[in-house]
């Protein structure tokens, strides 16, 4: 009867490569595990890489916009402060007038000297700066938009560094300090009161309010969508920890079987090659 180890040398090949299929699975799923990644590469899912890069770059966009978007916030409160110290500022003067008016002659020189200084701080809040930029200005040209959408230069944007203090103020601001001060009722040259003034910056502050409040909804809507582009990407990018581990266990207990299979069926063919070698002996 003939004796053949086709069938030997079949079934080695065959679990040989069992064997480096398995392992390959298990290499990757230990991947997965320790990179946290579901896609390792373009070949596992073409379509969803693709849609993870869009993901990451709008994310990243959105980031910056925001970023963007409370620097701003960060401006305008700092201007809606100083129009706060303006508008006391102001009211304090109004109320040194009034106590002019009825003062001896040594308290008039006092109050006009307080006038006059407090004339001195208002003129230096009209050229306060805040990181370099100038916190107002009375040419239009020179806003600033702060983009609130990922659209850019075509999405929406709001105007900001453009509210024109001098014109509320000028005629009580001055940049250095004079002796020679007469307390009225209108400043020095000027035709506006007091209390227009402190109505004008009334006006600047509600300005400066309604742009603070819709950078901050501007912020908490892009801080919305950022998590939900967060949440979009980790669907498609991020490996279920618990299901890997399931699988890995499972590719190792079939590599481990092929590698039984292999060596099983390699010692087969070494049996028959002993026989035939002690035949021949004999």
């Amino acid at each position: 009867m003939a004796l053949t180890l086709g069938a030997s040398n079949a079934s080695s090949f065959r679990n040989m490569g069992y064997l480096r299929d398995a392992k390959s699975r298990m290499d990757n799923s230990l991947l997965r595990i320790s990179s946290g990644k579901k896609i390792l590469s373009a070949a596992d899912d073409p379509g969803g890489l693709a849609l993870s890069m869009r993901l990451s770059n709008e994310l990243s966009i959105n980031n910056v916009i925001q970023n963007n978007v409370e620097n701003s916030k960060s401006f305008v409160e700092m201007q809606d402060s100083a129009l706060e110290t303006a508008g006391d500022i102001l009211i304090e003067m109004d109320r040194l007038k009034s106590s002019y008016s009825s003062a001896d002659a040594t308290d008039k020189a006092i109050y006009a000297g307080q006038f006059k200084e407090l004339q001195v701080q208002l003129g230096n809040l009209m050229s306060e700066k805040f990181n370099g930029v100038s916190l107002f200005s009375s040419d239009s040209s020179t806003a600033t938009k702060v983009y609130t959408s990922t659209q850019g230069s075509s999405g929406s944007y709001i105007s900001i560094g453009n509210l024109n203090i001098g014109a509320a103020v000028s005629s009580f601001a001055a940049g250095t300090y004079s002796a020679a001060v007469t307390i009225s009722a209108t400043a020095a040259g000027g035709d506006i009161s007091i209390s227009g003034a402190i109505t004008n910056i009334a006006s600047l502050r509600a300005q400066s309010g309604g742009k603070l409040s819709s950078l901050g909804f501007a912020s908490d809507f892009l801080a919305n969508k950022s998590i939900g582009l967060e949440a979009a990407n980790s669907r498609i990018m991020d490996a279920d920890i618990a299901e890997e581990s399931i699988n890995y266990s499972k590719y190792s207990m079939q590599y481990q079987a092929a590698a039984a299979a292999l060596a099983q069926s390699n010692l087969t063919t070494e049996v028959v090659m002993d026989l035939l070698l002690s035949i021949n002996r004999r």
